[in-house]
């Protein structure tokens, strides 16, 4: 399985639509911008002031990326595949799921 979507409310097990800020270490102001907005969970200027509202939202992903539980897809091993055929230069990604190291891709690519 592939880690559960976190930017999106679309997926019925987004993080945003489980998220219940009354059970996140925060102040009253931030559990209440956070019901208000859902995305303030992930947001550079909460996490400035506090960090552990997005570490303790994200602790279920960041335990299954240590313990391996996610799995590429097919889409994962495109990259892979594009590497091995010496058309790959280098990979951006913003994930930590470690997928695209994990599936074989080299962290820096030699010329």
């Amino acid at each position: 399985a592939s880690p559960p979507a976190s930017r999106t409310s679309e997926a019925p097990e987004g993080m945003y639509d489980t998220l219940r800020p009354e059970l996140l270490t925060a102040t009253a102001a931030q559990r209440a911008a956070m019901t208000s907005d859902p995305t303030t969970v992930v947001s550079w200027g909460l996490f400035r002031t506090n960090q552990l509202p997005y570490l303790e939202l994200r602790r279920p992903f960041i335990l299954g990326v240590a313990e391996r539980r996610w799995k590429a897809t097919l889409s994962h091993y495109f990259a892979r595949v594009c590497h091995d055929k010496g058309i790959l230069a280098r990979v951006y990604t913003q994930n930590i799921d470690g997928m695209d190291s994990r599936r074989g891709c080299p962290r820096t690519a030699s010329s």
